[in-house]
């Protein structure tokens, strides 16, 4: 079962920064809309704790609905009671004035008649935006009610900028639009007050401005690019956390090693290179995997990871056409961000590891990029290394050597000199070298040789190594 991650979100430094640019335009005099998924936004009060720290940064702000939440749909109230019409049977059993001599029958059962009462309707757009501001009214204690006049919305705006020889109010107005009655209301709210400061004439840091926290299916169709043009800072929760921020949560989330020696480190940060790679932007699954998958074998990476995404629903599909957007998701992508099943990852696309588990090759291929990640610096030293070691058993002249086994030079360029040349040398080269005589190797040496060579050969094409592959080249790397 995936349960939450491992690190608290709000710390990870992804999440600090994009956190940091929000709180950047909100401190210049911008008002803001944060766009979270909609799974965010059901996921078990994870939009407050992220929004209780933008809060914790502000000096003051002004928060509607206050922390009770409000009810999307009123309770509907019991109809009260009616006496039957006239001409109607009561559904009661008719009680005879005389004895007949015959035992009492059962009642026949009948529905009581009653009428439906009529369902509340829901306010709209224009009686959802006044009851949004009359509340805010409230919260900035506008109980002047005889000043109102016939347009208690505009008298609210007006107040908010300063109208009528008053302050203007600079505290932050933070509306969660997911707990309004009508969420799209907060947007509307967004561009009255944009553009009632504009007409004020106020300077950007003496402004009222509102932060509205929303997701798309709360707001109409395109809202989000409009209010961009009309200088709101739109922020999208999208490609907030990257390779950093992942890593952190699977480190923090696997068991402690019982012995700390270099074989064991190696391995061990293979397998959180895997983790991270596998899980991208999905931390609560990268938690989830790595204090599940112990052993760190690339042959139980996938049964560990089916069992673990087993409950998990149907990702959302992706269109054929999918683009990335920058700093957004793509409109096509909208569903599927909402679901928390496709998210951007250090700038490329990434989607959630139930979707790369039905793709077969996909999760293989992320298992080689860790490999890589983590294996070939250390392979490109034990090549180094090894240098020193064909200059030590070469049979022929170092300048033969490398004219034979060295790296090809472009035509016209000038020699390196000899030494250089066997500095430069591949893992292919010296075993080719070996191979034809020209040097000449012990049986560790040879071993060794051939197992960096193999498994650098495997990297290099594109082919992760197998468990028995990678024990193989962790003890040599670590002899």
């Amino acid at each position: 079962m995936i349960g939450a991650s491992a690190a608290d979100e709000v710390l990870l430094p992804g999440v600090r920064v994009w956190l940091g640019r929000l709180l950047a335009d909100l401190e210049n005099g911008r008002s803001c809309l944060w766009l979270l998924p909609r799974k965010v936004l059901d996921d078990r009060g994870r939009a407050d704790r992220l929004l209780d720290d933008v809060l914790h940064e502000l000096p003051d702000f002004v928060l509607v609905p206050p922390d009770a939440p409000l009810a999307r749909t009123p309770a509907r109230a019991m109809p009260p009671a009616r006496p039957p019409a006239s001409g109607r049977w009561s559904g009661l059993a008719p009680v005879p004035d005389f004895d007949d001599g015959l035992p009492d029958l059962p009642a026949p059962t009948a529905p009581v008649a009653h009428d439906e009462p009529e369902r509340p309707r829901p306010p709209g757009p224009a009686e959802a935006l006044a009851g949004l501001f009359e509340r805010l009214a409230d919260e900035l204690r506008f109980t002047d009610r005889a000043a109102t006049g016939p347009d208690p919305t505009g008298d609210v705006l007006a107040r908010l900028t300063g109208g009528s020889g008053g302050t203007a109010e600079t505290r932050p107005v933070v509306v969660r639009a997911w707990r309004e009655p009508v969420p799209s209301a907060a947007a509307h709210l967004l561009r009255r007050l944009v553009a009632t400061a504009k007409e004020a004439g106020l300077p950007p840091r003496r402004r009222p401005r509102a932060l509205v926290v929303a997701s798309t299916d709360d707001l109409p169709t395109g809202l989000p690019d409009q209010l961009s043009r009309e200088d709101v800072a739109v922020h999208w929760w999208w490609g907030t956390t990257g390779r950093l921020d992942t890593a952190t949560v699977v480190a923090l989330a696997r068991p402690l090693l019982a012995a700390t020696t270099e074989r064991q480190r190696v391995h061990e940060a293979v397998a959180r290179a895997t983790i991270t790679e596998v899980c991208g932007p999905f931390l609560d699954v990268a938690a989830a995997l790595a204090r599940r998958w112990r052993d760190g074998s690339p042959e139980t990476l996938t049964p560990a990871l089916r069992d673990l995404l087993a409950g998990h629903p149907e990702p959302a599909a992706l269109p054929p056409h999918r683009a990335q957007g920058g700093h957004r998701p793509d409109e096509s992508l909208l569903a599927a961000w909402n679901a928390g099943t496709v998210d951007s990852w250090d700038g490329r696309l990434r989607r959630h590891p139930a979707h790369d588990l039905a793709q077969g090759q996909t999760v293989a291929g992320r298992v080689w990029l860790a490999q890589n990640h983590v294996l070939l610096p250390l392979l490109d030293d034990a090549r180094d290394q090894l240098t020193a070691t064909v200059r030590l058993r070469a049979r022929v002249p170092l300048a033969r050597l490398a004219q034979d086994y060295g790296p090809r030079r472009e035509p016209g360029t000038a020699p390196e000199p000899a030494g250089s040349a066997v500095d430069l040398m591949e893992l292919g080269g010296m075993w080719s070298a070996h191979c034809d005589g020209a040097v000449a190797l012990t049986a560790t040496e040879r071993r060794r040789l051939r197992t960096l060579r193999e498994a650098r050969n495997r990297l290099a094409h594109r082919d992760h190594l197998d468990g028995a592959q990678l024990q193989r080249l962790v003890e040599e790397l670590c002899s």
